[in-house]
């Protein structure tokens, strides 16, 4: 009698076991998607007060398809006579969700660079006029928020368009290297077009 019923109960439970499994579902293994970007980028900013061109880019990698961490740097390749500047560090960026071909994305520079400049002055020198070209450098702090309006070619292939702004301390508490009128004259906005080569899994 205990027997049967133990074989009526097992028999009971079987398509409560069945259902109970059918419910729920088949499991669904969805691939994360990692790889490396790479960007070459042009700025036109304002430096000491005078439109310039920054030239360089960053690269790192791409985790989950939105979030990048690596490095970047930029030099300054216009308007270079008697100026020097260059800045790189840290970037970090938030690439957000696509509709089509179309994206926007957030990131920042956080780092440090140098800016030299020369210049040439004139003194009398026992009744005589004598002109002496002296040149100074100083290092800076460097913080630099961007947002990116991106254009996507293919799946490793996208143009970037941003608009940014350079915020610059200096590293020895003075004031800035080439604004004679109290600011560090490497401050500014900057527009950015570059393209973002994308690779990996």
């Amino acid at each position: 009698m205990i027997r049967a019923t133990w074989a009526a109960l097992a028999l009971f439970l079987i398509p409560i076991g069945a259902s109970a499994q059918t419910a729920q579902g088949p499991m669904i293994v969805e691939q994360v998607h990692n790889g490396f970007l790479v960007a070459p980028d042009v700025k036109i900013t304002e430096v000491d007060h005078q439109t310039s061109t920054l030239a360089g880019g960053y690269a790192g990698v791409v985790f989950d398809e939105h979030f990048f961490v690596g490095g970047g740097a930029y030099v300054l390749a216009s308007h270079r006579r008697d100026r020097e500047m260059a800045y790189g560090g840290l970037v970090l960026q938030w690439l957000g969700p696509s509709a089509g071909a179309f994206g926007v994305s957030a990131k920042t520079l956080l780092g440090g660079g140098r800016a030299e400049s020369s210049d040439v002055i004139t003194v009398v020198d026992r009744g005589r006029l004598v002109s002496s070209r002296f040149r100074v450098g100083q290092s800076f702090l460097v913080a630099e928020p961007e947002v990116d309006a991106l254009v996507r070619f293919s799946r490793h292939l996208r143009l970037a368009v941003g608009a940014s702004y350079r915020f610059t301390g200096s590293a020895r508490g003075r004031d800035g290297l080439f604004d004679g009128r109290g600011g560090t004259g490497l401050d500014g906005a900057a527009g950015s077009i570059g393209l973002q080569i994308v690779g990996g899994s």
